[in-house]
């Protein structure tokens, strides 16, 4: 249901896949100034841009539910209401993020680092020196899938079926994954079905375990969202930090003089939240209006769908000034949104922190010259925001 209200722009393909696999940045920054709550007809929703709008939305789920879904109308990708963590609401989402949490606090992912860092040091081991290869298969899509595989306790010598179970999630519209549509769901369903089995025979210490012990304690924790919840933490602990690494390798390449700063001696904690904020690499998140409400002066109705677009959040000069485009890896204070806000804060922040830190670490002290040796594939999609392919060189 559409509100009140005309649009002052024509319609924009927010709902495009090669829209955003493009730098979508420019008309983000004239949304942002022209129609900051831009009424998409396309979709038939609203898409915000400033970050203000997104905080406001992020810090209310009463009033902006993820209940009915939480991808754009109109796009190409569908994640029902109610159906995993992301697409819950409160109570049954706090309860159902207690269930995991443990695990993901910044004590229990600091005690993961030096294992972190042998499986970058692995990665990079296997990286060809002084010859192009693939980076984001070699090292980015490699290093997030061991970590999470290792975690939930499956068995990492299946990380090809992991990396392309989650190219088909996220790549519905992409040519080279949307074949796998077909059979990815079921796979990966029947795939957890028998690891969730052998671990109610024999418990182990890792994650699918201690889900399993919390489903007999919780009745509104059935065996099915236990299943979902395995799906959604191999892809969410993947993705978000196979693109942080890639996105952020290009954008240090393409600007040497933050790179160089890198290399001298920049807090890298502080480098990766600013990869973070320039990469967004979540693109949206979406949430259905449940009252009457004003946000950013357009009347709201329930039904109305609003999409929080973090990239456009994340370079919005009115809280990052007049270098928002910029990448600057010294910028401090650095409020970005990368990992949403409020209720639906990623739940793998730390995680994919420590990540993409030690990658960053282990990759300046042992390379000292990167560069690309093609384009970036872009992946198409309105959810993620991607690379395929990355062919680079790595010299000493």
């Amino acid at each position: 249901m559409r509100s009140s209200g005309k649009d002052p722009l024509p319609d924009l393909p927010l709902t495009d896949p090669a829209f955003h696999a493009a730098d979508p940045f420019d008309t983000y920054r004239r949304l942002r100034d022209e129609s900051p709550v831009y009424w998409c007809a396309t979709g038939g929703f609203y898409a915000l841009t400033r970050h203000e709008d997104v905080l406001t939305v992020s810090r209310d789920p009463a009033t902006y539910r993820s209940g009915e879904g939480i991808a754009m109308r109109g796009g190409e990708m569908e994640v029902p209401g109610g159906v995993t963590l992301i697409s819950t609401d409160p109570p049954k989402h706090a309860s159902q993020r207690r269930l995991i949490n443990r695990s993901f606090t910044k004590g229990a992912i600091a005690k993961l680092e030096p294992h972190v860092r042998d499986i970058v040091r692995e990665a990079l081991d296997d990286a060809p020196v002084g010859e192009p290869f693939d980076f984001v298969e070699t090292v980015a899509a490699r290093v997030p899938v061991i970590v999470i595989a290792e975690l939930l306790g499956v068995p990492v010598a299946d990380r090809d079926k992991f990396v392309a179970w989650t190219n088909a999630s996220v790549g519905t519209a992409d040519p080279d994954f949307a074949h796998l549509q077909g059979t990815a769901m079921a796979e990966q369903l029947a795939y957890f079905e028998e690891i969730i089995g052998q671990r109610r025979a024999e418990p182990r210490g890792d994650l699918i375990s201690t889900l399993i012990a919390a489903e007999a304690e919780h009745d509104d924790f059935s065996p099915h969202e236990l299943n979902m919840l395995c799906l959604l933490l191999l892809g969410a602990g993947s993705e978000t930090t196979r693109n942080l690494i890639a996105h952020g390798f290009v954008g240090l390449t393409r600007h040497p003089d933050q790179l160089a700063q890198l290399r001298e001696g920049s807090d890298v904690a502080r480098v990766v939240e600013e990869l973070l904020r320039w990469v967004s690499p979540l693109i949206h998140q979406a949430r259905t209006v449940t009252t009457e409400t004003e946000l950013g002066g357009r009347d709201l109705v329930p039904g109305d769908q609003v999409v929080m677009l973090y990239g456009s959040a994340n370079r919005d000069d009115r809280v990052f000034g007049q270098t928002a485009e910029d990448l600057d890896v010294t910028r401090d204070p650095n409020p970005h949104l990368a990992f949403g806000f409020g209720e639906h804060f990623c739940l793998g922040a730390a995680l994919a922190r420590l990540e993409g830190r030690v990658l960053f670490e282990e990759l300046t002290e042992r390379f000292g010259q990167w560069s690309l040796a093609g384009p970036p594939e872009r992946l198409r999609s309105t959810m993620i925001r991607g690379i395929k392919r990355l062919p680079v060189v790595l010299s000493p």
